[in-house]
């Protein structure tokens, strides 16, 4: 959990500085906002948020805002999906953890991606392929250079907690799965 919340942290932190950056009032709202409704009040601040000269958004608020949640929501279950792994290995053998991901990265992936199909399908639809934001849609940002980084941070910030997931996270065993023989269980019930 202290990967997740690391990353939750440096979430907020790069939340917060493109709010400053972008000139956009009470950054500290969107920051309470992205604690509260995670992946869906980065969408909303990705509709909202003004451009930088050399931006652009397509396609409308609709699609924008489903694009972004999407994206979100599967970086956040990837994320989970990594804490649950290691912290089964404290309980199960490997080999049975990977069983049982495959089995469930197979049931659950087809459905998540038909459920996303679906989704980018409806925001496909309404999407308006005339509307198209340019920056800089704010007076102040005129003169403002697009920051170094920027948006390839969250990448960034994403693949550190994900990594930092298994550097971070320590499995404790409990007393019970130290004195079972693994072993002896699967050849007795062969």
């Amino acid at each position: 959990m202290t990967a997740l919340a690391l990353t939750l942290a440096a979430l907020c932190i790069w939340l917060y500085q493109d709010a400053q950056r972008r000139h956009m009032r009470s950054p500290m709202a969107w920051v309470v906002l992205l604690v509260l409704l995670g992946p869906l009040a980065l969408a909303i601040y990705w509709t909202r948020r003004p451009l930088f000269r050399g931006e652009y958004r397509l396609g409308g608020s609709a699609w924008v805002m489903v694009r972004v949640f999407l994206l979100g929501l599967t970086a956040w279950a990837l994320l989970f999906t990594a804490v649950l792994m290691v912290w089964l290995s404290a309980f199960l053998p490997m080999p049975i953890i990977i069983a049982l991901f495959m089995g469930m990265g197979i049931l659950l992936g087809g459905t998540w991606l038909l459920v996303v199909a679906g989704l980018l399908f409806v925001a496909w639809m309404l999407r308006d392929p005339q509307a198209a934001d340019i920056g800089p849609t704010h007076s102040a940002l005129n003169q403002a250079e697009l920051p170094v980084w920027g948006d390839r941070l969250l990448k960034v910030i994403f693949f550190a907690g994900l990594l930092s997931v298994f550097v971070l996270t320590e499995p404790a065993h409990p007393d019970w799965v130290e004195q079972i023989d693994w072993q002896s269980q699967s050849t007795m019930r062969l």
